[in-house]
Protein backbone atom coordinates (compact mmCIF):
# COMPACT_ATOMS: atom_id res chain seq x y z
CA UNK A 1 0.00 0.00 0.00
CA UNK A 2 1.03 3.60 -0.45
CA UNK A 3 2.40 5.45 2.56
CA UNK A 4 -0.64 7.72 2.43
CA UNK A 5 -3.14 4.85 2.75
CA UNK A 6 -1.13 3.15 5.49
CA UNK A 7 -0.93 6.38 7.50
CA UNK A 8 -4.56 7.44 7.04
CA UNK A 9 -7.26 4.77 6.97
CA UNK A 10 -9.80 7.43 5.91
CA UNK A 11 -7.78 8.68 2.93
CA UNK A 12 -9.41 8.51 -0.48
CA UNK A 13 -7.82 5.68 -2.50
CA UNK A 14 -6.52 7.08 -5.80
CA UNK A 15 -4.76 5.64 -8.84
CA UNK A 16 -1.58 7.38 -7.57
CA UNK A 17 -1.82 5.08 -4.54
CA UNK A 18 -1.95 2.10 -6.89
CA UNK A 19 1.05 3.39 -8.85
CA UNK A 20 3.00 3.84 -5.62
CA UNK A 21 1.97 0.33 -4.57
CA UNK A 22 3.75 -1.03 -7.64
CA UNK A 23 6.96 0.53 -6.32
CA UNK A 24 6.52 -1.12 -2.89
CA UNK A 25 5.77 -4.54 -4.42
CA UNK A 26 8.87 -4.27 -6.62
CA UNK A 27 11.07 -3.08 -3.75
CA UNK A 28 9.86 -5.83 -1.38
CA UNK A 29 10.30 -8.52 -4.05
CA UNK A 30 13.76 -7.28 -5.00
CA UNK A 31 14.99 -7.11 -1.40
CA UNK A 32 13.50 -10.50 -0.51
CA UNK A 33 14.64 -12.37 -3.64
CA UNK A 34 17.77 -10.60 -4.94
CA UNK A 35 21.20 -10.16 -3.49
CA UNK A 36 21.60 -6.67 -2.06
CA UNK A 37 24.19 -4.79 -0.08
CA UNK A 38 21.97 -4.96 3.02
CA UNK A 39 23.17 -7.27 5.77
CA UNK A 40 20.77 -9.91 7.07
CA UNK A 41 19.97 -7.72 10.09
CA UNK A 42 19.76 -4.58 7.95
CA UNK A 43 17.41 -6.28 5.48
CA UNK A 44 15.27 -7.62 8.32
CA UNK A 45 15.07 -4.25 10.01
CA UNK A 46 14.18 -2.46 6.78
CA UNK A 47 11.48 -5.00 5.80
CA UNK A 48 9.88 -4.83 9.23
CA UNK A 49 10.02 -1.05 9.52
CA UNK A 50 8.88 -0.24 5.99
CA UNK A 51 6.33 -2.99 5.50
CA UNK A 52 5.02 -3.83 8.95
CA UNK A 53 5.22 -0.74 11.16
CA UNK A 54 3.21 1.83 9.25
CA UNK A 55 3.41 4.60 6.72
CA UNK A 56 5.96 6.84 8.43
CA UNK A 57 8.90 4.71 7.34
CA UNK A 58 7.50 4.39 3.82
CA UNK A 59 7.18 8.15 3.63
CA UNK A 60 10.78 8.43 4.86
CA UNK A 61 12.02 5.96 2.23
CA UNK A 62 10.51 8.15 -0.49
CA UNK A 63 11.39 11.57 0.92
CA UNK A 64 14.88 10.85 2.27
CA UNK A 65 15.59 7.84 0.02
CA UNK A 66 18.09 6.48 2.51
CA UNK A 67 17.92 2.91 1.20
CA UNK A 68 18.24 4.15 -2.40
CA UNK A 69 20.68 6.98 -1.77
CA UNK A 70 23.76 6.93 -3.92
CA UNK A 71 26.94 8.71 -2.79
CA UNK A 72 27.74 11.43 -5.31
CA UNK A 73 25.58 12.35 -8.24
CA UNK A 74 23.49 9.87 -10.13
CA UNK A 75 25.21 10.87 -13.34
CA UNK A 76 28.54 9.73 -11.90
CA UNK A 77 26.98 6.31 -11.35
CA UNK A 78 25.39 5.94 -14.76
CA UNK A 79 28.60 6.98 -16.58
CA UNK A 80 31.16 5.08 -14.51
CA UNK A 81 31.05 1.27 -14.82
CA UNK A 82 33.37 0.88 -11.80
CA UNK A 83 30.96 2.60 -9.41
CA UNK A 84 28.19 0.32 -8.19
CA UNK A 85 24.81 1.29 -6.78
CA UNK A 86 24.58 0.78 -3.03
CA UNK A 87 21.47 -1.40 -2.80
CA UNK A 88 21.73 -3.82 -5.74
CA UNK A 89 25.39 -3.91 -6.80
CA UNK A 90 24.82 -6.75 -9.26
CA UNK A 91 21.88 -5.15 -11.07
CA UNK A 92 22.13 -1.46 -11.84
CA UNK A 93 18.99 -1.62 -14.05
CA UNK A 94 16.90 -2.70 -11.07
CA UNK A 95 18.45 0.01 -8.91
CA UNK A 96 17.77 2.71 -11.54
CA UNK A 97 14.16 1.57 -12.01
CA UNK A 98 13.54 1.75 -8.27
CA UNK A 99 15.32 5.10 -8.07
CA UNK A 100 13.25 6.63 -10.89
CA UNK A 101 10.02 5.43 -9.26
CA UNK A 102 11.10 6.66 -5.82
CA UNK A 103 11.98 10.05 -7.31
CA UNK A 104 8.51 10.21 -8.84
CA UNK A 105 6.59 9.24 -5.68
CA UNK A 106 8.80 11.48 -3.55
CA UNK A 107 6.65 14.31 -4.91
CA UNK A 108 3.57 12.91 -3.13
CA UNK A 109 5.13 13.57 0.29
CA UNK A 110 7.30 16.65 -0.19
CA UNK A 111 6.69 20.20 -1.39
CA UNK A 112 9.17 22.94 -2.22
CA UNK A 113 9.56 25.71 0.34
CA UNK A 114 8.70 29.36 -0.45
CA UNK A 115 12.33 30.16 -1.30
CA UNK A 116 12.30 27.36 -3.92
CA UNK A 117 9.18 28.82 -5.53
CA UNK A 118 10.70 32.32 -5.50
CA UNK A 119 13.85 31.01 -7.21
CA UNK A 120 11.73 29.35 -9.88
CA UNK A 121 9.77 32.56 -10.54
CA UNK A 122 13.00 34.55 -10.80
CA UNK A 123 14.58 32.12 -13.25
CA UNK A 124 11.37 31.81 -15.30
CA UNK A 125 11.40 35.59 -15.72
CA UNK A 126 14.97 35.38 -17.03
CA UNK A 127 14.08 32.71 -19.60
CA UNK A 128 12.36 35.38 -21.67
CA UNK A 129 15.55 37.43 -21.99
CA UNK A 130 18.31 34.83 -21.61
CA UNK A 131 16.80 31.88 -23.49
CA UNK A 132 18.55 28.50 -23.58
CA UNK A 133 21.23 29.33 -21.00
CA UNK A 134 18.62 29.76 -18.29
CA UNK A 135 16.61 26.71 -19.44
CA UNK A 136 19.50 24.49 -18.30
CA UNK A 137 19.44 26.14 -14.88
CA UNK A 138 15.68 25.85 -14.45
CA UNK A 139 15.88 22.03 -14.70
CA UNK A 140 17.96 21.94 -11.51
CA UNK A 141 15.49 23.89 -9.37
CA UNK A 142 13.51 21.86 -6.80
CA UNK A 143 10.23 23.70 -7.52
CA UNK A 144 10.56 23.06 -11.26
CA UNK A 145 11.29 19.36 -10.74
CA UNK A 146 8.32 19.22 -8.36
CA UNK A 147 6.04 20.69 -11.05
CA UNK A 148 7.34 18.23 -13.62
CA UNK A 149 6.83 15.23 -11.32
CA UNK A 150 3.34 16.40 -10.35
CA UNK A 151 2.48 16.48 -14.06
CA UNK A 152 3.84 12.93 -14.45
CA UNK A 153 1.53 11.78 -11.65
CA UNK A 154 -1.60 12.93 -13.47
CA UNK A 155 -1.84 9.53 -15.15
CA UNK A 156 -0.05 6.18 -15.28
CA UNK A 157 1.96 6.77 -18.48
CA UNK A 158 5.26 7.88 -16.93
CA UNK A 159 5.35 4.98 -14.44
CA UNK A 160 4.74 2.49 -17.25
CA UNK A 161 7.39 4.22 -19.36
CA UNK A 162 9.89 3.84 -16.48
CA UNK A 163 9.27 0.11 -16.31
CA UNK A 164 9.46 -0.27 -20.11
CA UNK A 165 12.67 1.78 -20.43
CA UNK A 166 14.53 -0.08 -17.70
CA UNK A 167 13.27 -3.54 -18.65
CA UNK A 168 14.56 -3.00 -22.21
CA UNK A 169 18.05 -2.24 -20.90
CA UNK A 170 20.95 -4.57 -21.63
CA UNK A 171 22.40 -4.44 -18.12
CA UNK A 172 20.20 -7.07 -16.47
CA UNK A 173 22.22 -10.03 -15.15
CA UNK A 174 22.20 -13.26 -17.16
CA UNK A 175 20.76 -16.38 -15.47
CA UNK A 176 19.33 -14.18 -12.73
CA UNK A 177 17.03 -16.31 -10.65
CA UNK A 178 15.14 -15.48 -7.49
CA UNK A 179 16.97 -16.54 -4.34
CA UNK A 180 15.07 -16.14 -1.08
CA UNK A 181 16.99 -13.92 1.32
CA UNK A 182 17.03 -14.79 5.01
CA UNK A 183 15.59 -12.52 7.66
CA UNK A 184 16.77 -12.44 11.25
CA UNK A 185 14.47 -12.61 14.24
CA UNK A 186 13.99 -9.07 15.46
CA UNK A 187 11.65 -8.21 18.30
CA UNK A 188 9.38 -5.44 17.03
CA UNK A 189 9.15 -3.83 20.47
CA UNK A 190 12.94 -3.46 20.54
CA UNK A 191 12.91 -1.89 17.07
CA UNK A 192 10.29 0.59 18.21
CA UNK A 193 12.22 1.38 21.38
CA UNK A 194 9.38 0.33 23.69
CA UNK A 195 11.50 -2.12 25.72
Amino acid sequence: MSANLVEDADAVHTYQDDLESSFWVLLWTAIMFSWSSLSKDGRSKFIREAFELGGGMKRSVLVLQTVLKFPGSRNDFSNDPHVQPPLFPDCCALYLLLKDLADLFHTCYWQPNPADWKSLMTVEALVVTQGDIIKDIINTLPAYRYQQDQAKLQDHCYAIECFARHLKGNDWPQNDKAVAQDLSEVVLCEMQGKR
